[in-house]
């Protein structure tokens, strides 16, 4: 059995206590080629032998520096030496840019770096991803939030482990390790790392963070003020998990989600509680929407909304996510409306399927003494089928519509017995109205017309029914 020295007895504890690797499984290790990543796949290919699990390195080529091409070569030999299988994936990092207009070169690298990761995990059928972040990576991001403006989950800072997926999980086992301690192992080792020289200039926040920031507090009051650092980021990760499970109860308790990508909360309910967690359950819901990135500005408008005095009011969030207020309710997604004018010839009999609202009409004509009125919901109608002009069309709203309700004194405006029967914005473009000869045969959902109604008279009836 290989000697072990104080770094790998450290990780070993580390993967053990955590339970971060399993026997049997298969890691992904990002390769970098740097000292972190080196030192994390010699590590883990030393304790792979005592914990019983395989590995397959990943090179995730930015192509951002003109080096990159002999770093990937090195990087290659160095994974020969180890015996380790390797994956090198380039990437094109401008394209993700224009892709996603708001990111930064470096967010683009992240996104493309980790889409590289997760499918060479999935081709490799590997159920874990380890990558080199360590304890001084956790300071710089704890000290980088608190600079930009960070909440509790901000502060946390990078987790010891992450879901991503089904059966799949990003680890960090240096989570407790030092910068310091990675040099001296690639020393005492004779591994000869890559070093990206961006890494030591001062251009991006991050660096002068570790180049400026660090030292000075260091000098000022200490050695000792990293692990002060780690320990409040680990305090603050503790704190954000039970801010995370209570929010998450409240949001299950709140929220409704039967439509795929729009959230649904009551808003008598979330007006109770107190306001940082409104604006937690906001911000889940706005994920849950499928927001990517979503801001503290953008938390702000939501909550406006949310709490404003009018009963039917809607807030952009980003380009294809918004916010809609509809009296007690509150809805978040992609909320796309229907085109103005949309408008098909029902079949009768038969089945007619309406594309602004994904739902069927289905007509048939009856003998009148076979139904029994009035019909069991608002979602069917029965009408005078002798008293119709055909052909008949279901069509969206227009603006003028008028229409005369069964048993009501005269014709009113459409738009005022939407607001009457409190028919939230949303739903009034989306609600099918049934015409024959221009005019107005059935409100689906809501009545018939009083002039089509069936009488003693009648002898054979139309009925529709929304499907």
């Amino acid at each position: 059995m290989i000697k072990m020295d104080a770094l790998e007895k450290k990780v070993l504890r580390t993967i053990k206590n955590e339970q971060l690797i399993r026997p049997g499984q298969k890691v992904i290790v990002a390769f970098s080629g740097g000292p972190d990543s080196l030192c994390l796949l010699h590590l883990l290919h030393r304790l792979s032998f005592r914990l019983g699990f395989c590995l397959h390195a990943v090179h995730v080529n930015h192509r951002l520096r003109p080096e990159a091409a002999d770093e990937e070569v090195a990087v290659k030999k160095m994974a020969i030496k180890m015996g380790i299988p390797l994956t090198v994936c380039r990437i094109n990092v401008e394209k993700i840019r224009k892709e996603n207009k708001q990111m930064s070169i470096e967010s683009a690298a992240r996104s493309g770096r980790y889409r590289a990761l997760f499918m060479i995990a999935r081709r490799e059928n590997a159920s874990c991803i380890a990558t080199a972040h360590h304890r001084d990576d956790r300071i710089e991001t704890l000290l980088l939030r608190l600079l930009t403006g960070s909440g509790t989950d901000g502060l946390k800072g990078i987790p010891l482990r992450r879901t991503v997926g089904k059966n799949l999980e990003i680890v960090r086992p240096l989570w407790d390790v030092s910068r310091r301690e990675i040099e001296h192992y690639c020393r005492i080792h004779r591994l000869f790392p890559l070093q990206d020289p961006t890494n030591l200039r001062p251009v991006y926040l991050r660096n002068r963070i570790r180049l400026n920031l660090l030292p000075f507090l260091e000098e000022e009051f200490g050695p000792h003020i990293r692990k002060l650092l780690a320990r409040t980021a680990d305090l603050l990760a503790e704190e954000s998990g039970l801010l995370q499970e209570l929010t998450a109860k409240e949001f299950n308790r709140l929220a409704e989600e039967k439509i795929p990508g729009i959230v649904t909360l009551q808003l008598p309910d979330l007006k109770l509680l107190p306001k940082a967690m409104r604006s937690r359950i906001l911000r889940l819901a706005l994920w849950r929407a499928g927001a990517k990135r979503v801001t503290r500005s953008q938390v702000r408008n939501v909550l406006s909304l949310a709490e404003s005095r009018s009963p039917s009011a809607r807030c952009p969030v980003s380009k294809d996510i918004a916010a809609l207020r509809e009296y007690d309710r509150l809805h978040i997604g992609r909320l796309s409306l229907p085109a103005a004018g949309e408008k098909v010839e029902l079949k009768v009999p038969g089945c007619t399927c309406l594309p602004w609202c994904g739902r069927r009409i289905k007509a048939e004509i009856l003998p009148a003494e076979s139904i029994s009125l009035p019909p069991s919901s608002r979602e069917e109608a029965f009408l005078d089928a002798g008293a119709v002009q055909y052909p008949l069309f279901a069509r969206t709203r227009e603006a003028g519509d008028k229409v005369r309700l069964y048993g009501r004194p005269g014709s009113r405006k459409l738009k005022d017995i939407f607001i009457d029967k409190k028919i939230p914005r949303r739903m009034r473009d989306a609600i099918p109205l049934v015409t024959g000869g221009e005019r107005i045969l059935w409100v689906a959902g809501v009545d018939i017309a009083h002039d089509y109604r069936v009488t003693e008279a009648t002898k054979k009836v139309l009925h529709l029914s929304i499907l």
